[in-house]
Protein backbone atom coordinates (compact mmCIF):
# COMPACT_ATOMS: atom_id res chain seq x y z
CA UNK A 1 0.00 0.00 0.00
CA UNK A 2 1.29 3.25 -1.15
CA UNK A 3 0.38 6.68 -0.54
CA UNK A 4 1.05 8.86 -3.36
CA UNK A 5 0.85 13.08 -3.33
CA UNK A 6 -3.12 14.04 -4.28
CA UNK A 7 -1.37 14.71 -8.43
CA UNK A 8 -1.12 10.86 -8.85
CA UNK A 9 -3.75 9.44 -11.11
CA UNK A 10 -3.88 5.93 -11.45
CA UNK A 11 -3.54 4.90 -14.56
CA UNK A 12 -6.48 3.16 -16.87
CA UNK A 13 -6.36 -0.40 -18.00
CA UNK A 14 -9.41 -0.29 -20.29
CA UNK A 15 -8.98 -4.11 -20.29
CA UNK A 16 -9.98 -4.70 -16.79
CA UNK A 17 -13.25 -6.08 -16.08
CA UNK A 18 -15.38 -4.21 -13.81
CA UNK A 19 -15.59 -5.36 -10.27
CA UNK A 20 -19.16 -5.58 -8.60
CA UNK A 21 -19.98 -3.56 -6.02
CA UNK A 22 -20.92 -5.43 -2.32
CA UNK A 23 -24.26 -4.82 -0.80
CA UNK A 24 -23.80 -2.01 1.73
CA UNK A 25 -25.40 -1.90 5.19
CA UNK A 26 -23.29 0.03 6.72
CA UNK A 27 -21.13 3.03 5.28
CA UNK A 28 -18.88 3.70 8.51
CA UNK A 29 -16.59 1.24 8.19
CA UNK A 30 -14.96 -0.87 5.57
CA UNK A 31 -16.83 -4.01 4.35
CA UNK A 32 -14.02 -6.44 3.94
CA UNK A 33 -13.77 -10.13 5.50
CA UNK A 34 -10.27 -10.90 7.39
CA UNK A 35 -8.48 -13.80 7.81
CA UNK A 36 -5.52 -14.51 10.22
CA UNK A 37 -6.16 -11.58 13.09
CA UNK A 38 -6.46 -13.03 16.48
CA UNK A 39 -9.14 -11.44 18.71
CA UNK A 40 -10.11 -11.96 22.13
CA UNK A 41 -13.14 -10.56 23.99
CA UNK A 42 -10.84 -10.28 27.07
CA UNK A 43 -8.51 -8.34 25.88
CA UNK A 44 -10.47 -6.26 23.91
CA UNK A 45 -13.41 -6.16 26.15
CA UNK A 46 -13.97 -2.61 26.58
CA UNK A 47 -13.83 -1.66 22.97
CA UNK A 48 -16.57 -4.47 22.18
CA UNK A 49 -18.83 -2.98 24.73
CA UNK A 50 -18.25 0.14 23.77
CA UNK A 51 -18.84 -0.92 20.34
CA UNK A 52 -22.22 -3.08 20.56
CA UNK A 53 -25.39 -1.31 20.31
CA UNK A 54 -27.55 -0.78 23.86
CA UNK A 55 -29.63 -4.08 23.04
CA UNK A 56 -26.80 -5.97 22.86
CA UNK A 57 -25.16 -4.54 25.88
CA UNK A 58 -28.01 -4.85 28.51
CA UNK A 59 -28.99 -8.65 26.59
CA UNK A 60 -24.99 -9.49 27.02
CA UNK A 61 -24.84 -8.12 30.47
CA UNK A 62 -28.13 -9.65 31.97
CA UNK A 63 -26.42 -12.76 30.49
CA UNK A 64 -23.15 -12.64 32.44
CA UNK A 65 -25.12 -11.69 35.51
CA UNK A 66 -27.16 -14.79 35.29
CA UNK A 67 -23.78 -17.11 34.50
CA UNK A 68 -22.17 -15.37 38.01
CA UNK A 69 -25.10 -16.44 40.21
CA UNK A 70 -25.49 -19.65 38.09
CA UNK A 71 -21.77 -20.31 39.11
CA UNK A 72 -22.49 -19.58 42.95
CA UNK A 73 -25.45 -21.45 43.19
CA UNK A 74 -23.85 -24.38 41.55
CA UNK A 75 -21.23 -24.31 44.28
CA UNK A 76 -23.79 -24.23 46.55
CA UNK A 77 -26.17 -27.01 45.30
CA UNK A 78 -23.44 -29.58 44.94
CA UNK A 79 -21.88 -28.25 48.56
CA UNK A 80 -24.69 -29.99 50.36
CA UNK A 81 -26.83 -29.12 52.97
CA UNK A 82 -25.35 -25.11 52.92
CA UNK A 83 -28.26 -23.18 53.04
CA UNK A 84 -30.95 -22.67 55.72
CA UNK A 85 -34.50 -23.69 54.98
CA UNK A 86 -33.55 -24.02 51.47
CA UNK A 87 -35.78 -27.25 50.00
CA UNK A 88 -33.33 -30.33 49.93
CA UNK A 89 -31.47 -30.93 46.37
CA UNK A 90 -32.95 -27.78 45.13
CA UNK A 91 -30.92 -25.78 42.54
CA UNK A 92 -33.91 -23.54 42.64
CA UNK A 93 -33.49 -22.30 46.54
CA UNK A 94 -29.41 -22.43 45.63
CA UNK A 95 -29.71 -20.15 42.64
CA UNK A 96 -32.42 -17.87 44.60
CA UNK A 97 -30.03 -17.19 47.45
CA UNK A 98 -27.02 -16.69 45.38
CA UNK A 99 -29.07 -13.87 43.70
CA UNK A 100 -30.22 -12.19 47.08
CA UNK A 101 -26.42 -12.67 47.79
CA UNK A 102 -24.85 -10.90 45.02
CA UNK A 103 -27.37 -8.14 45.28
CA UNK A 104 -27.36 -7.77 49.30
CA UNK A 105 -31.11 -7.80 49.43
CA UNK A 106 -30.93 -10.76 52.19
CA UNK A 107 -34.86 -11.15 52.96
CA UNK A 108 -33.70 -13.07 55.60
CA UNK A 109 -35.61 -16.06 55.18
CA UNK A 110 -32.92 -18.47 53.25
CA UNK A 111 -29.44 -18.16 54.76
CA UNK A 112 -25.98 -19.27 55.49
CA UNK A 113 -25.63 -23.00 57.44
CA UNK A 114 -22.28 -22.59 58.42
CA UNK A 115 -18.64 -21.34 58.40
CA UNK A 116 -18.19 -22.52 54.97
CA UNK A 117 -20.98 -21.13 53.67
CA UNK A 118 -20.14 -18.28 54.94
CA UNK A 119 -17.16 -17.70 53.30
CA UNK A 120 -18.41 -18.54 49.73
CA UNK A 121 -21.17 -15.95 50.42
CA UNK A 122 -18.63 -13.24 51.33
CA UNK A 123 -16.97 -14.10 47.72
CA UNK A 124 -20.47 -14.08 46.56
CA UNK A 125 -20.93 -10.86 47.47
CA UNK A 126 -17.87 -9.52 46.09
CA UNK A 127 -18.62 -10.23 43.51
CA UNK A 128 -22.09 -8.85 42.84
CA UNK A 129 -20.55 -5.80 44.04
CA UNK A 130 -17.63 -5.84 41.48
CA UNK A 131 -20.52 -6.33 38.69
CA UNK A 132 -22.34 -3.35 39.83
CA UNK A 133 -19.25 -1.01 39.71
CA UNK A 134 -17.94 -2.67 36.08
CA UNK A 135 -21.70 -2.40 34.68
CA UNK A 136 -22.08 1.05 36.32
CA UNK A 137 -19.20 2.64 34.67
CA UNK A 138 -19.51 1.06 31.36
CA UNK A 139 -23.11 2.76 31.12
CA UNK A 140 -21.96 5.56 32.01
CA UNK A 141 -19.05 5.42 29.65
CA UNK A 142 -21.93 4.66 26.79
CA UNK A 143 -23.82 7.93 27.47
CA UNK A 144 -20.72 10.50 28.13
CA UNK A 145 -19.47 9.45 25.17
CA UNK A 146 -19.39 12.20 22.22
CA UNK A 147 -21.33 11.58 19.29
CA UNK A 148 -21.39 13.50 16.72
CA UNK A 149 -25.28 13.70 14.49
CA UNK A 150 -24.43 14.31 11.48
CA UNK A 151 -26.78 13.16 8.28
CA UNK A 152 -25.01 12.29 5.13
CA UNK A 153 -26.71 12.15 1.53
CA UNK A 154 -26.99 8.38 0.25
CA UNK A 155 -25.40 9.24 -2.83
CA UNK A 156 -22.38 11.44 -4.58
CA UNK A 157 -22.98 13.06 -7.39
CA UNK A 158 -20.60 14.09 -10.07
CA UNK A 159 -22.43 16.83 -12.74
CA UNK A 160 -22.62 20.36 -13.77
CA UNK A 161 -22.41 22.61 -10.97
CA UNK A 162 -21.07 26.52 -11.29
CA UNK A 163 -20.30 25.87 -15.15
CA UNK A 164 -17.65 22.98 -13.97
CA UNK A 165 -18.04 19.34 -13.75
CA UNK A 166 -18.00 19.00 -9.81
CA UNK A 167 -18.51 16.18 -7.43
CA UNK A 168 -21.01 16.83 -4.73
CA UNK A 169 -21.71 15.50 -1.47
CA UNK A 170 -24.65 16.80 1.06
CA UNK A 171 -23.67 17.15 4.58
CA UNK A 172 -26.45 18.24 7.44
CA UNK A 173 -26.33 18.69 11.47
CA UNK A 174 -28.65 16.00 13.13
CA UNK A 175 -29.52 17.94 16.01
CA UNK A 176 -32.00 20.40 16.00
CA UNK A 177 -30.28 22.60 18.66
CA UNK A 178 -26.84 22.12 18.74
CA UNK A 179 -24.47 23.29 16.54
CA UNK A 180 -20.33 21.71 15.90
CA UNK A 181 -17.90 24.81 15.92
CA UNK A 182 -14.83 25.23 14.07
CA UNK A 183 -16.08 22.04 11.61
CA UNK A 184 -13.44 20.43 9.85
CA UNK A 185 -13.79 17.79 6.94
CA UNK A 186 -11.61 16.19 4.44
CA UNK A 187 -12.45 13.86 1.72
CA UNK A 188 -9.85 11.08 0.68
CA UNK A 189 -10.72 8.70 -2.71
CA UNK A 190 -9.25 5.09 -2.61
CA UNK A 191 -8.52 3.62 -5.54
CA UNK A 192 -7.19 0.44 -7.18
CA UNK A 193 -4.09 0.76 -9.50
CA UNK A 194 -3.83 -2.48 -11.37
CA UNK A 195 -0.47 -1.46 -13.54
CA UNK A 196 0.32 -5.08 -15.74
CA UNK A 197 3.89 -4.11 -14.71
CA UNK A 198 3.64 -3.55 -10.73
CA UNK A 199 1.76 -5.49 -8.09
CA UNK A 200 -1.95 -4.70 -7.13
CA UNK A 201 -2.14 -1.36 -5.35
CA UNK A 202 -4.30 0.87 -3.13
CA UNK A 203 -4.00 5.02 -3.60
CA UNK A 204 -5.13 7.02 -1.34
CA UNK A 205 -5.12 10.57 -3.10
CA UNK A 206 -6.90 13.98 -1.12
CA UNK A 207 -9.54 15.51 -2.77
CA UNK A 208 -9.66 19.45 -2.97
CA UNK A 209 -12.58 20.94 -1.58
CA UNK A 210 -13.79 24.33 -2.83
CA UNK A 211 -14.18 24.73 1.01
CA UNK A 212 -13.14 22.44 3.73
CA UNK A 213 -14.18 24.25 7.13
CA UNK A 214 -16.72 26.45 8.56
CA UNK A 215 -16.53 28.12 11.60
CA UNK A 216 -20.18 26.97 12.96
CA UNK A 217 -22.21 24.07 11.46
CA UNK A 218 -25.75 24.27 12.36
CA UNK A 219 -28.08 23.33 9.22
CA UNK A 220 -26.86 22.27 5.73
CA UNK A 221 -23.21 21.86 3.91
CA UNK A 222 -22.92 20.67 0.41
CA UNK A 223 -19.09 19.74 -0.24
CA UNK A 224 -17.95 20.20 -3.51
CA UNK A 225 -14.72 19.50 -5.28
CA UNK A 226 -13.76 20.73 -8.94
CA UNK A 227 -13.32 17.96 -11.46
CA UNK A 228 -10.09 19.31 -13.25
CA UNK A 229 -7.47 18.33 -14.76
CA UNK A 230 -5.70 17.84 -11.26
CA UNK A 231 -8.16 15.65 -10.22
CA UNK A 232 -8.10 12.12 -9.95
CA UNK A 233 -11.85 11.86 -10.97
CA UNK A 234 -10.83 13.89 -14.41
CA UNK A 235 -12.10 11.96 -17.26
CA UNK A 236 -13.83 8.71 -15.82
CA UNK A 237 -16.68 7.42 -16.53
CA UNK A 238 -19.02 5.22 -14.16
CA UNK A 239 -17.88 2.32 -15.54
CA UNK A 240 -14.26 3.47 -14.51
CA UNK A 241 -15.26 4.23 -11.36
CA UNK A 242 -16.52 0.97 -10.50
CA UNK A 243 -13.77 -0.95 -12.46
CA UNK A 244 -11.04 0.81 -9.77
CA UNK A 245 -13.08 -0.47 -6.98
CA UNK A 246 -13.40 3.22 -6.38
CA UNK A 247 -14.11 4.32 -2.86
CA UNK A 248 -14.66 8.45 -1.08
CA UNK A 249 -14.06 8.36 2.38
CA UNK A 250 -15.33 11.85 4.27
CA UNK A 251 -14.65 12.39 7.53
CA UNK A 252 -15.62 15.14 10.01
CA UNK A 253 -14.43 16.76 13.48
CA UNK A 254 -15.30 19.87 15.16
CA UNK A 255 -16.37 20.80 18.82
CA UNK A 256 -20.26 20.20 20.30
CA UNK A 257 -20.84 23.54 21.78
CA UNK A 258 -23.38 21.75 24.46
CA UNK A 259 -21.04 19.61 26.17
CA UNK A 260 -17.67 21.73 24.69
CA UNK A 261 -15.94 17.97 23.73
CA UNK A 262 -14.47 17.44 20.00
CA UNK A 263 -16.60 15.10 18.07
CA UNK A 264 -15.29 13.29 15.09
CA UNK A 265 -18.02 10.85 12.53
CA UNK A 266 -17.44 9.65 8.65
CA UNK A 267 -19.09 7.93 6.00
CA UNK A 268 -17.79 5.84 3.44
CA UNK A 269 -19.42 5.85 -0.05
CA UNK A 270 -18.46 2.73 -2.63
CA UNK A 271 -18.79 2.88 -6.27
CA UNK A 272 -22.53 2.39 -6.63
CA UNK A 273 -23.11 5.50 -4.83
CA UNK A 274 -21.41 8.06 -7.44
CA UNK A 275 -24.80 9.49 -9.48
CA UNK A 276 -24.04 11.32 -13.01
CA UNK A 277 -26.02 14.15 -14.26
CA UNK A 278 -28.22 14.06 -11.12
CA UNK A 279 -28.78 17.51 -8.26
CA UNK A 280 -29.87 17.27 -5.12
CA UNK A 281 -33.54 18.33 -4.72
CA UNK A 282 -34.01 21.10 -2.84
CA UNK A 283 -34.94 21.13 0.75
CA UNK A 284 -35.85 24.46 1.48
CA UNK A 285 -38.89 25.52 1.71
CA UNK A 286 -40.95 28.58 3.60
CA UNK A 287 -43.08 28.25 6.53
CA UNK A 288 -46.34 28.93 7.42
CA UNK A 289 -45.43 31.97 9.06
CA UNK A 290 -43.13 33.51 6.38
CA UNK A 291 -39.93 31.82 8.07
CA UNK A 292 -37.10 29.60 6.32
CA UNK A 293 -37.58 25.52 6.79
CA UNK A 294 -35.36 23.01 5.99
CA UNK A 295 -37.26 19.91 5.14
CA UNK A 296 -34.91 16.96 5.75
CA UNK A 297 -37.86 14.44 4.60
CA UNK A 298 -36.02 15.38 1.18
CA UNK A 299 -32.32 15.29 2.43
CA UNK A 300 -31.23 12.27 0.41
CA UNK A 301 -33.51 13.04 -2.97
CA UNK A 302 -31.65 13.62 -6.00
CA UNK A 303 -33.50 15.05 -9.80
CA UNK A 304 -32.69 14.90 -13.31
CA UNK A 305 -29.74 17.61 -14.14
CA UNK A 306 -31.01 20.46 -15.99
Amino acid sequence: MTTPSDKVTPSINPQRTPIPPPAVKNNRTFHVHTKGLSGSLLNDFYYRVMLASWPQFFIGAILVYLCINAGFALVYFLGGDMILNARPNSFIDAYIFSFQTSTTIGYGYLLPKNGITHAIVMVDVFSGLLFVAVLTGLVFARFAKPRASVLFSKQVLITQHCGQTTLLVRLANGRKRSTIVNCKVSAVLMMEDRNPDSIFERRFIDLKLERDNIPIFSLTWTLAHTIDEQSPLYGLDKTAIESYGTILIITLDGIEDIFAQTVHTNYIYEAQHFLFNKRFASILNQHKDGSRMIDYARFHEVEESN
